[in-house]
């Protein structure tokens, strides 16, 4: 029996930077501003990034050359 392991939704602010190839400390810059949204499910908690929400901020900033 071959079980998938499922992959995860949520990442943490580490995890979240590296997979969007920029600083952690970048990262919560644009939490702050209100640029990618963010879970907390409990008071002083980590910062939880979805990683769809981490796609849309990917897919909005993409540019082309004219």
């Amino acid at each position: 029996m071959n079980e998938k392991q499922p992959t995860r939704r949520l990442l943490k602010v580490k995890d979240a930077s590296t997979y969007l190839g920029i600083s952690a400390w970048k990262l919560r810059q644009l939490i702050q501003q209100g640029e990618i949204p963010y879970v907390q499910d409990q008071e002083n908690g980590p910062f939880m990034l979805d990683i769809n929400d981490l796609d849309k901020y990917i897919a909005k900033h993409k540019k082309t050359a004219s």
